[in-house]
């Protein structure tokens, strides 16, 4: 067989239970139960089929290799928002301490079948993305919200920013992931919460700045359209002398 038989690029998602280690085992099932119940119920009202998602199980959380015709705009947006309703009606009657809550990661990239499970620079990054410190942050920083999204550069810059959701760019806050020998930029997503009003966990340096560094690394072209905080400016540079005696040069700038 061709070495490159199974290779594809696909829509990755991977999504992990918040808590599940300081749980008991009843804990444990009722969490298993409820991550399969909120995401069927998400799928079917999105109009996907969960059946045919390739699935890695992993008792707390779950990773996904989409069908090649599966669209990203519908699980950035419809899916998200759907899982999002699922998980309200289901902690709707739960006490806050045994609320599910989960944190999810989108990626489009290569992945194949392995021996013991998947294979792929793809599955790398989603897996690294929904265990990165910024989106545990988040939901630590945030505790009504059930719900964290992260998605990886490629997919913002392919489905947020031309306006293929109902997401605004701005709703996403930029962080870099460090995590393992993974460092690159990713968007984080905390539906019906402020992200960029929260304040995440240091992860050794300014996530903008460095977010710019390894767009620098990998090539990628900025895509956050955020300048909250900057200021203007303008600068003049004049070649030779200048001669104007009594003379006053001044700008003024209307915004």
């Amino acid at each position: 067989m061709a070495r490159n038989a199974e290779f594809s690029r696909r829509l990755l998602l991977s999504v992990d239970a918040v808590g599940y280690g300081r749980g008991d085992d009843q804990r444990h099932r009722a969490i298993q139960t409820g991550l399969l119940a909120v995401m069927e119920r998400a799928a079917v009202a999105a109009g996907l089929d969960r059946s045919v998602w390739v699935k890695q199980q992993a008792g707390d959380g779950e990773l996904a290799i989409l069908p090649a015709d599966q669209s990203e705009p519908v699980i950035v947006d419809d899916f998200v928002r759907e899982l999002t309703t699922a998980l309200t009606q289901h902690n709707e009657d739960l006490r806050d301490e045994v609320r599910l809550r989960l944190r999810l990661a989108v990626h489009f990239g290569a992945a194949a079948p392995a021996a013991n499970g998947f294979a792929g620079k793809g599955v790398i990054v989603v897996s690294r993305l929904v265990d990165c410190a910024q989106i545990k942050s988040a939901l630590q920083a945030l505790p009504t919200a059930d719900l964290a999204v992260i998605l990886s550069a490629q997919v913002y810059s392919d489905v947020v920013v031309p306006r293929y959701t109902s997401h605004t760019a701005t709703s996403f806050r930029e962080v870099l992931v460090r995590n393992k020998e993974f460092t690159e930029a990713a968007y984080l997503l905390v539906p019906g919460h402020d992200i960029l009003a929260v304040e995440l966990e240091a992860t050794g340096g300014d996530d903008r700045s460095s977010a710019d560094e390894s767009r620098a690394r990998t090539g990628q072209s900025g895509t956050e359209p955020s300048t909250a905080g900057a200021q203007p400016t303008s600068s003049t540079v004049i070649n030779g002398n200048v001669n104007m005696s009594h003379g006053v040069i001044g700008m003024v700038w209307n915004q």
